[in-house]
């Protein structure tokens, strides 16, 4: 049997494995022809899919993020359908595991895979070819009007599947131009995260659990994107790289001899809890930069986000702490908390101002608070009238179609007012702290941009920032968070 896997266009500033697409066909048992068809690096990517599903029983993957993803899956899902009825159409990946009754509930979509996918997809494959029910443990189906969901699988550490398999792509598509280096690649080298931030997908779908790959798995794939495909870089996309001190040193000590620059997300209270020794280790093997959750820049609404204690005094001591060690913190910010979004945004956006007083090389994303579906603050939201769409249209319509970046006005608290004061803060913050991650704004343009926007900051007159939205325009200018992961 041929399976398809693809892999919709996301627009993102620079080309990244499909990673998802890449870990979950190790669960494909030998035997069946397996090709990816990649829509971020394929320009034909949609007529190519159309060939490869024309015609007889194909079994079609498709994994899928809200935004972008999500307006090339659906159309491109129903077309195959439509033209080729044998066509078996599973959904995998975020939005399909946060949203599987939506999914469902679509007729050309024949089943869901939840969360981790390896073993689903081989029982999948075998339930395919004996013509049996996609009904199973790890799916969701919808049968005779209503959702049917099977059971959970226990989850596995990812490396127990096998190493990466990059000889299913071309792998010189992905070796990207980034600020940590000439040849970047992503990684993914853990299952999970282990905290519970009520505003955090990742916690639908692990519930805290965390299954990290050991220490030498990953240096054993570092290694392997470094001697075989020239590595200069490389990006871990884990929900929480820095969660195990223990391993991070490991790993730093087994990369260092490579000269890599690398990236992860972490948490901020678990790295201001290493050693010296750690920072500096991680520092030699070069570490370069941390995506940290500040989200607030207020004690308050950081407790109803259940930050597990996080105080923003800690955001302050984290921004000290890199610096001494030379590496680049990325602090991102949720803004417009439901339970008191004015006071939120105020005391976020002082705390920025001084995160950038105290180290100017910080970077800073601005995002708007968009809730998940779990106990604490939807409660508060769906109060508030927050509400998602119950079918797939409902989703391509705005503003649910910029859902995926947090800048939608789908959060009814938050507003148009609110909105504006965020908006044009971030302009003013972006045009005097330029990201250090656009690489196409050069040193000159740079400086310009800097210079215009000193007065505006220092005198906190940050509306109406009108002239430094034409720069910004003019130049092309990228905001951190499209450059990041």
């Amino acid at each position: 049997m041929k399976v398809v896997c693809f892999n919709p266009r996301a627009q993102l500033a620079h080309r990244r494995l499909p990673l998802s697409l890449l870990h979950v066909v190790r669960g494909i048992p030998d035997g069946h022809e397996v090709v990816i068809v990649d829509g971020n690096v394929e320009p034909d990517a949609e007529a190519r899919l159309r060939a490869l599903c024309g015609h007889g029983r194909v079994l079609l993957l498709i994994t899928v993020m809200p935004g972008p993803q999500l307006r090339v899956a659906v159309p491109i899902t129903r077309a195959l359908k439509a033209a080729n009825p044998e066509l078996l159409v599973v959904w995998g990946g975020y939005f399909a595991s946060v949203h599987p009754e939506v999914v469902a509930r679509e007729p050309s979509i024949d089943a869901v895979v939840l969360g981790q996918g390896e073993d689903t997809l081989r029982e999948l494959v075998g339930a395919v070819e004996r013509g049996d029910s996609l009904a199973m443990a790890g799916t969701a189906v919808w049968m005779d009007g209503a959702l049917v969901r099977g059971t959970g699988r226990p989850l596995r550490v990812s490396s127990t599947y096998g190493p990466t398999p990059f000889h299913r792509v071309e792998m010189q598509r992905y070796a990207a131009r980034s600020f940590l280096g000439r040849r970047t690649f992503n990684l993914h080298t853990s299952v999970g995260c282990p905290y519970f931030c009520n505003f955090c997908a990742v916690v639908n779908l692990y519930a805290g659990r965390w299954l990290p790959d050991p220490a030498e798995a990953v240096i054993g794939e570092v290694h392997t994107l470094v001697s075989t495909h020239g590595a200069d870089a490389i990006e871990f996309h884990d929900n929480n790289f820095f969660a195990w001190e223990k391993r991070c040193r490991e790993v730093a000590d087994g990369i260092a001899h490579l000269g890599v620059g690398w990236w992860g997300e972490g948490r901020i209270d678990t790295m201001l809890g290493f050693s010296g020794a750690t920072w500096e280790a991680m520092a030699r093997a070069g570490l370069r930069m941390v995506f940290y959750g500040a989200e607030s820049g207020d004690d308050e609404a950081l407790a109803r986000m259940d930050k597990g204690g996080l105080q923003v005094a800690d955001t302050l001591a984290l921004n000290r702490l890199a610096r001494r060690h030379g590496v680049r913190p990325e602090f991102s910010f949720v803004l417009g908390n439901a339970g008191d979004p004015e006071r939120d945004v105020r005391r976020s956006l002082e705390l920025v101002r001084r995160l950038k007083a105290e180290n100017p090389d910080c970077e800073i994303i601005l995002y708007l608070y968009t809730p998940v579906p779990l106990p604490g603050q939807w409660e508060e939201a769906e109060r508030l009238g927050m509400r998602f769409p119950d079918d797939l249209d409902g989703w391509l319509s705005p503003p649910w179609t910029a859902f995926d970046h947090r800048r939608t006005e789908s959060t009814p608290w938050v507003t148009p007012e609110l909105r504006r004061t965020i908006f044009d803060f971030e302009t003013v913050l972006n045009a005097r702290f330029p990201t250090y991650t656009d690489l196409n704004l050069g040193p000159g343009r740079r400086r310009l941009l800097s210079a215009a926007a000193a007065v505006r900051w220092r005198l906190g007159l940050h509306r109406w920032p009108l002239e430094l939205k034409a720069l910004q325009r003019a130049w092309a200018y990228r905001r951190p968070e499209e450059m990041g992961f």
